[in-house]
């Protein structure tokens, strides 16, 4: 196996072995957006080869994080894929920790992700990973009448550093635009005089993507669906349940690694931080 880094001349390459691996993928232009073009550090991405073709792929994104009071770059792990015809060999264990190996190299502390079956026993059995308490999913009725009050294109610029109560991802404004205004899937973004909120849905199900409180309202009247999820910081349950959430059954499963041996200290991830839908 040859392992190598992703450059955008592998684009093509990349979205078909992800095609094999889940019947489907995201064009050309999604991994452009996704890999190349986040207003922080590009993405890492490795990519492995055998017989002639791309094999195996592991990406990090990356994202900065207000954890336990200190402002610090943190790496998320996507597109874990193995084509099918070559599992059982160890590519994906191999480029794993590989690029696990590079991030760290980078700085980076602090590595999560979102699994799946067959990556989880990888990433804890062999990684060293560890299983933390899943981002829990409340919903609410649609709102009964739409509005577009304070809807708007792009946020403009301002301190957007929401991350003073409890850990969570810190969303300043270049970030924001490039995850929710520049993405391929459609997202309505909601301006507030002192907050944000950006809401999204996949068929009848509409979702609070990423939102602070003084502007939970409006994004709620904004978000078209029948129901709609959320996944609240900690210390904004209390305004959520005040909007009419309730906490539901329905949990993702988050995993988290310290590849510098620090404490395991990890951000609260809202739905439209790891794009859970």
């Amino acid at each position: 196996m040859n392992i190598v880094e992703y450059d955008p001349s592998r684009r093509g390459e990349l979205a078909d072995l992800l095609a094999r691996v889940w019947g489907g993928s995201p064009d050309e232009e999604t991994l452009a957006w996704f890999y190349e073009r986040s207003p922080g550090r590009p993405a890492s991405v490795l990519l492995a080869e055998e017989d002639g073709k791309v094999v195996g792929s592991v990406g990090f994104v990356f994202a900065v994080a207000e954890l336990a009071g200190t402002e610090q770059e943190i790496a998320v792990a996507v597109n874990l894929a193995t084509d099918p015809a070559y599992e059982r060999r160890g590519i994906f264990r191999t480029l794993q920790a590989a690029n696990e190996e590079r991030v760290a190299g980078f700085g980076i502390e602090r590595i999560f992700t979102v699994p799946n079956a067959a990556s989880t026993p990888v990433l804890v059995g062999s990684l060293g990973w560890e299983q933390l308490a899943p981002v829990r999913v409340w919903a609410r009725p649609g709102a009964l009448r739409h509005s577009t009050r304070g809807v708007v294109e792009r946020f403009v610029e301002r301190d957007r550093r929401h991350s003073d109560r409890g850990s969570r991802l810190v969303r300043d404004t270049a970030w924001l635009n490039w995850r929710f205004a520049d993405a391929p899937r459609p997202y309505t973004l909601v301006e507030g005089e002192r907050g944000y909120g950006v809401a999204g849905s996949r068929g009848s199900l509409g979702f609070v993507a990423a939102a602070t409180t003084d502007a939970l309202r409006e994004t709620i009247r904004a978000a078209r669906g029948r129901v709609l999820a959320a996944a609240p910081p900690p210390s904004d349950r209390a305004s959520y349940a005040a909007a009419g959430f309730l906490p539901t059954t329905r949990r993702f499963t988050v995993l988290a690694k310290s590849v510098g041996g620090q404490k395991l200290v990890a951000p609260h991830f809202e739905l439209g931080d790891l794009d859970f839908l």
